[in-house]
């Protein structure tokens, strides 16, 4: 038989992880946008590049987030 609330906890934890991946796509865009469009601004430049960086952590900070919950869902209780 199915645990309904592990596998509430499951789906809520992979549509965070779904969020975080929007979000990271999201920062990307915007990153490459800024320094595509406006190359003579040395400001845009550096907020395009520090938004693409910042989408790389995002990613990543998603990614060991997500994995620790679905751990922690997932451990056999004793």
């Amino acid at each position: 038989m199915i645990d309904t609330d592990k596998l509430r906890t499951a789906l809520a934890n992979e549509r965070t992880l779904l969020a975080y991946i929007r979000t990271t796509l999201s920062a990307w865009i915007f990153g490459m946008a800024a320094v595509k469009f406006f190359p003579e601004n040395i400001l845009m430049v550096w907020l395009g590049w520090g938004a693409i960086a910042g989408g790389v952590i995002i990613l990543f900070w998603g990614i060991s987030q997500s994995r620790k919950r679905h751990d922690n869902v997932h451990r056999k209780k004793d």
